[in-house]
């Protein structure tokens, strides 16, 4: 007998004993003649009856009628419960327990409902812990350390604090924004290759959209591994093929990928470089390994399947965690630190230091200019401002007010000294290469990216041959 772990993910809940991941279930529900159909089975149905599946119930854990978005069951916690005890049946001869893994977003009522569905099933409860903390088994000294992971209809970002051990801050999430939206994007963006190649319509029927969705993740998976795959789709007899790049999804999911960088900017701490660990549920979202690329002074840890599970186990073994069940937002490191990672801060914060002093002078010519929407801005001793609305007086870059989080005098750019300089003037902060500027200046360089507001308006620094732009 062995404990084993669940971690709850609408995307897929993740069983997993310490060596191994035993099964990942989407958290997907079918009402259909009286009966609840988890799992697999009802994601397969999700397109030819789109009205009877939900996928919402882990998301919205609760007893409030109406809110398992299907006709039947009273609430999210019924279909949570059908759900949980179809997966339980499954292992529970070979399992003397069950540590929950749970979303950072849960309400204390949420464990409360996760924790009595578990009673009704039989489930011997040891703990609960927080997802970012189980997934955040190694130090790394010198560096902020994130935990990034989404689900459905949800993306998150948390910091972790490192002294002995792990420890959970307030998470920051996107709620809306989520693996099914991205899915989506992707579906429909391949539904319309297929109709340029072969006018063949996936979309058109439901069985051929369904097989679609059923084989989008194995292709995406092919396109990780190769730049270009053949996609192959069977309909009443006849096969169509496609031809599709791995670039050309990049942009297909780009909104999706800009709102998880900027999530995680928002998140880290000023002038402290990072470590994001990133979820086995991220990882195959293309382009975002190339989009974290944005991030300043980043490095990026792909996590392997169920990781965050079996990571779980492993610790409170050593750990040897006992007493009454509670939710765990701390526990020690279980894995060395990375050393490598933590020479690397070391240098970077050196290189710092030597470039506060006058060693630290940048032979590179200054920019000149900032591009916004197509158009370049000369700066020069009197500078330009940016900003939400035209000041009297002031050169300026009005920004498209569709942006949330603009000042109307946002920020200021400067030729100064011989270098191109940015000064926040903002109540929401201004960001440079993804990173929040902090003490109020900082010198910008040549492809240096700026964003303001959010999403974002972003104007880009650039040279121009033939002077500072005076």
């Amino acid at each position: 007998m062995r404990t084993l772990a669940i971690e709850i993910n609408d995307s897929g809940l993740v069983v997993a004993a310490e060596d191994e991941v035993l099964a990942v279930e989407p958290g997907y529900a079918l009402a259909e003649r009286g009966e609840l159909v988890t799992g697999a089975a009802a994601y397969g149905q999700a397109r030819l009856k789109p009205r009877q599946v939900s996928n919402r119930f882990w998301m919205n854990l609760s007893l409030e009628p109406g809110s398992s978005g299907l006709d039947g069951p009273a609430n999210a916690a019924e279909v949570a419960f059908a759900q949980l005890s179809s997966l339980w049946k499954r292992f529970e001869r070979d399992a003397d327990g069950v540590v929950f893994v749970v979303p950072g977003h849960y309400r204390r009522e949420q464990l409360g409902l996760l924790l009595g569905l578990a009673e009704e099933c039989g489930i011997d409860v040891r703990a609960l812990v927080d997802a970012a903390v189980a997934a955040s088994a190694r130090p790394y000294p010198g560096r902020q350390l994130v935990y990034v992971d989404a689900g459905l209809h949800r993306v998150s970002v948390t910091p972790l604090r490192q002294h002995e051990e792990a420890v959970a801050e307030p998470e920051h999430g996107l709620d809306a924004t989520g693996l099914s939206s991205a899915t989506d994007l992707l579906a429909r963006w391949i539904a319309d290759a297929f109709v340029a190649a072969t006018r063949f319509d996936p979309f058109h029927d439901a069985e051929s959209e369904q097989a679609l969705y059923d084989r989008l993740p194995g292709w995406l998976r092919a396109l990780q591994q190769q730049d270009e795959a053949e996609l192959t789709l069977e309909h009443r007899g006849e096969e169509f093929s496609v031809s599709v790049e791995r670039s050309q999804l990049h942009g297909v999911v780009a909104g999706f990928n800009r709102a998880v960088v900027q999530l995680i900017a928002q998140a880290r701490s000023p002038e402290q470089a990072l470590v994001v660990q990133l979820s086995e549920r991220l990882v195959e979202v293309p382009g975002l390994g190339t989009a974290l690329t944005r991030l300043d002074d980043a490095h990026v840890v792909r996590l392997p399947e169920g990781h965050a599970a079996r990571a779980a186990l492993r610790r409170l073994a050593e750990s040897a965690a006992g007493g009454p069940v509670r939710l765990l937002k701390h526990l020690p490191f279980s894995e060395p630190p990375e050393e490598e990672l933590a020479a690397a801060a070391g240098a970077f914060a050196a290189a710092e230091a030597d470039a506060a002093g006058p060693a630290g002078a940048q032979d590179e010519p200054p920019p000149t200019h900032v591009v916004y929407r197509g158009i370049a801005y000369p700066v020069d001793g009197e500078g330009l401002a940016v900003g939400r609305v035209r000041v009297d007086g002031r050169r300026m870059i009005v920004v498209d007010d569709r942006h949330g989080g603009l000042s109307r005098l946002h920020c200021e750019i400067v030729f100064r000294d011989g270098e191109l300089r940015l000064r926040d003037t903002s109540r929401y902060g201004t960001f440079v290469n993804e990173k929040r500027l902090a003490g109020g200046e900082t010198v910008l360089h040549a492809a240096d990216v700026i964003r303001i507001g959010s999403p974002g308006a972003e104007l880009h620094v650039i040279r121009v041959d033939g002077g500072h732009g005076a």
